[in-house]
C-alpha cells in the first residue's frame, strides 16, 4: 500500500511544480477570470484545483493558452490536458468564487467622490496576483458551473508564498466592447473574505437639484424630487453612492456607468421644501379643445444654489405650446432648467392648447 501512495504524492508534486507561477486576475461583478502561468511538460499535464475552486468553475471556461489543445478529461478531482507542444503557457478559467462590487462615498460639502472596490474572495484561501483588471459594465454569465470535486482527490494542498505590497489605486485603462477597465499592478494579497480597495478619488462640482418629471398638473403646487448632480470627473463604473453632507447621510442612490464629462444625476426622494407655486387660468374649455395659461413660481429658501429641472408632458391628440425663453419643446411637452441662487425666486409662464 505504501508504494501507490508515494507514486501519487510524487505525481502531485510534479504537477504542482509545473503549475502556477504568476497570475493575472480579471474581476467582474460576481465572478472573475484568472490566468495562471504554467510550465507545461510535453504532451499532457494534470491540474488539481481545490474543492472550493472546482465547485465555483464556470462550465466551458477552463482552457490552456499558448498551446494547441487536443482534449481534456475530468476524473475524480483531476483535470488532465492533452496538447501539442510544451513550455510556457497559461491556465485560464472563470470562477464564481471571486468577484467584486463597487460603491462610492460622495461628500457634498467637500466636493469629493471616493470609489471603493469590494472584492469578495469565497475560495477559502488567500490569493496573490501580479496584476488585477477591474472590468465594469454589463457582462452576463449563464447559469451553471463545473461539478465540485471530491476533497480526497486533491493531490496537493499547500500554502502560497505571498508578499504584502502597499495597496495602490487602480488606474483607468480605457474602454472596449462597452465596458470600462481599471488596472492595478502589484495588488495586495486578497485574503479569504472581503477586501476593500479605494477605486477612485476625484473632486466633484456637486449641485443640489429639484426635479419634476411628470404629467400636466392644474393643482396649486408642483412637488419636486431632491437629488444631486455633477459632471463625471473621470470614467465612472456603476455602483451604489452614499451621499453625505457635513457628515450626515442624506441617502443612497445608484449611479449608472458614466463616461468622463457625462452628467451624473442622483435622486433621493421628496424634499419638504421643494414645492413650486402654480396659478392656472382657463382660457378655453370645450369638449374638443381646452386652453390654459400657466404660471409657475419657484423659490429657493436654502443657503446653497438649487438647479431646477422641470419636464412636463401633456396627453391630447394635438398639443400647441407657447413657451417662455429658456424652455424647449419635447416630444410630449416641454422642459426647462435653471439655477436659483440662495434666496432667489423665478417665475415663468406658458400657454397650452389641448385638442382632442
Amino acid at each position: 500500500m505504501t508504494k501507490p501512495k508515494i507514486a501519487v504524492l510524487l505525481f502531485a508534486l510534479a504537477a504542482f511544480a509545473a503549475g502556477a507561477q504568476a497570475s493575472r486576475g480579471y474581476l467582474y461583478p460576481g465572478f472573475a477570470e484568472i490566468h495562471e502561468d504554467v510550465n507545461l511538460p510535453p504532451g499532457s499535464w494534470s491540474w488539481f484545483p481545490s474543492n472550493a475552486l472546482a465547485g465555483s468553475l464556470v462550465d466551458g471556461t477552463v482552457r490552456l493558452l499558448g498551446v494547441e489543445e487536443q482534449r481534456r478529461t475530468w476524473r475524480k478531482g483531476v483535470v488532465t490536458f492533452f496538447y501539442d507542444g510544451a513550455g510556457q503557457a497559461q491556465l485560464a478559467y472563470l470562477t464564481r468564487g471571486l468577484g467584486y462590487s463597487l460603491y462610492y462615498d460622495l461628500d457634498v460639502d467637500g466636493g469629493r467622490l471616493t470609489g471603493w472596490a469590494k472584492i469578495d474572495n469565497r475560495l477559502n484561501e488567500p490569493l496573490s496576483f501580479d496584476h488585477l483588471t477591474f472590468v465594469a459594465g454589463e457582462v452576463q454569465l449563464r447559469a451553471g458551473g463545473a461539478p465540485a470535486m471530491d476533497k480526497a482527490a486533491r493531490a496537493y494542498e499547500g500554502e502560497m508564498a505571498m508578499a504584502a505590497p502597499a495597496p495602490a489605486m487602480p488606474e483607468y485603462a480605457g474602454s472596449a466592447g462597452g465596458v470600462f477597465r481599471y488596472e492595478l499592478d502589484e495588488p495586495p494579497v486578497l485574503e479569504a473574505g472581503v477586501t476593500e480597495l479605494p477605486f477612485i478619488r476625484e473632486s466633484a462640482d456637486v449641485i443640489y437639484t429639484w426635479t419634476y418629471n411628470g404629467g400636466f398638473t392644474r393643482g396649486e403646487r408642483v412637488v419636486f424630487q431632491r437629488g444631486y448632480r455633477f459632471e463625471a470627473p473621470a470614467p465612472l463604473a456603476g455602483g451604489l453612492v452614499n451621499i453625505r453632507d457635513r457628515g450626515v447621510l442624506l441617502g443612497q442612490a445608484y449611479m449608472e456607468e458614466t463616461a468622463s464629462g457625462g452628467v451624473v444625476q442622483l435622486r433621493l426622494g421628496r424634499d419638504p421644501e421643494g414645492i413650486a407655486r402654480r396659478v392656472v387660468t382657463v382660457l378655453k374649455d370645450t369638449r374638443k379643445e381646452k386652453a390654459y395659461r400657466v404660471t409657475t413660481t419657484v423659490s429657493n429658501a436654502r443657503r446653497t444654489p438649487v438647479r431646477v429641472e422641470i419636464r412636463e408632458s401633456f396627453s391630447a391628440k394635438e398639443v400647441v405650446l407657447d413657451l417662455p425663453k429658456g424652455a424647449r419643446r419635447t416630444s410630449r411637452g416641454y422642459a426647462i432648467e435653471f439655477i436659483l441662487a440662495p434666496g432667489a425666486e423665478r417665475s415663468f409662464t406658458y400657454t397650452v392648447t389641448l385638442r382632442y
